[in-house]
C-alpha cells in the first residue's frame, strides 16, 4: 500500500512538471508571436527554401542538414526571423536555435563566427573558458574556419571567441563599429553571430537569457 502511494505521488509530481513545462513553452511561444507581430514581422513561407540555402551557406558545414521553421520577414526590410533546426546524425536530437538574419556590409565576404557573453558573466577565467569551449574543434563548426586570436583591445569584453579563415586578423573581417554593436548582443539573448558573404545571423539558445526581439532589432538597426 505504501509503495503504491509513493508511486502515485511520484507520478503526480512528474505529470505536474510536464504540464508546467508545456504551459511555460506555450506562454513563451505566444509572447514571441506577439512580439513579432508588434515589430512588423510577417510570415513568408515562400522564402523558406531560399532561407535554408542561405543558412546552409552561412554555416559552412557539409556534414549537417538544416531545417527552417516559421520564417517571418520584417515589413520593408530584408530582416528575417525563424527557428533553425540543425539535424544530428542517427537518433541525435536536433539543435534548435532562434535566429535573426539581415544583410550587412563588411570589409570581407569570408566566413566569421563571433561568440558573445552577457555582461553578467564577468571577464576572467570563466569567460575565457567559455570562449575556448565555444570555439573548440566541434563537428558543428564551419569547415573552413578556425579559432582566431582576439586583439588585445577586445580582451575582457563581451566578445569571448572568434572563428575565421586561417591566417586572418579579426579587423580584416569586420569593422570596429560592427564589433561595438555585436558586444551588446549577449545581454539580449544572442549567443553566436555568424557572417558570410553579405549576411549576418544572430542566434540564441540560452533559456536563462531569452531572445529579446524588440531590443535585438533596435540594437542591429544601425547596421542595416
Amino acid at each position: 500500500m505504501a509503495d503504491s502511494l509513493i508511486f502515485a505521488l511520484a507520478a503526480g509530481v512528474v505529470l505536474g512538471l510536464v504540464a508546467w513545462a508545456v504551459r511555460s513553452h506555450q506562454k513563451r511561444s505566444a509572447a514571441r508571436e506577439q512580439a513579432l507581430e508588434r515589430l512588423g514581422f510577417r510570415p513568408c513561407p515562400e522564402e523558406e527554401g531560399w532561407l535554408r540555402e542561405t543558412v546552409v551557406g552561412i554555416e559552412g558545414n557539409r556534414d549537417h542538414r538544416y531545417e527552417i521553421r516559421n520564417p517571418r520577414r520584417l515589413s520593408g526590410a530584408k530582416v528575417y526571423h525563424y527557428t533553425k533546426r540543425r539535424l544530428g546524425r542517427g537518433d541525435e536530437p536536433p539543435d534548435v536555435e532562434e535566429e535573426l538574419l539581415f544583410p550587412l556590409k563588411r570589409p570581407s565576404s569570408a566566413g566569421l563566427v563571433l561568440v558573445v557573453k552577457p555582461s553578467s558573466v564577468p571577464a576572467g577565467l570563466a569567460s575565457r573558458m567559455l570562449g575556448s569551449v565555444a570555439t573548440g574543434p566541434w563537428d558543428s563548426q564551419p569547415d573552413d574556419l578556425q579559432r582566431l586570436e582576439l586583439p588585445l583591445d577586445l580582451r575582457d569584453t563581451n566578445l569571448v571567441g572568434a572563428l575565421g579563415p586561417p591566417g586572418a586578423g579579426l579587423y580584416d573581417l569586420v569593422d570596429a563599429s560592427t564589433l561595438g554593436v555585436v558586444q551588446g548582443l549577449g545581454d539580449l539573448g544572442g549567443t553566436h553571430v555568424r557572417f558570410r558573404d553579405g549576411w549576418c545571423a544572430v542566434d540564441g539558445i540560452s533559456h536563462q537569457i531569452p531572445f529579446r526581439l524588440e531590443d535585438l532589432v533596435a540594437r542591429i538597426r544601425p547596421l542595416l
